[in-house]
């Protein structure tokens, strides 16, 4: 794998960490 891709997977994977997060913390505010 290139150095892009990998660095573009990284990168999703990151957001989706921190989305997970920010969901997580919500949660209990929203309902």
């Amino acid at each position: 794998m290139s150095n892009k891709v990998l660095k573009t997977i990284i990168i999703v994977m990151l957001v989706a960490v921190v989305i997970a997060l920010i969901l997580s913390s919500l949660a209990p505010v929203m309902g």
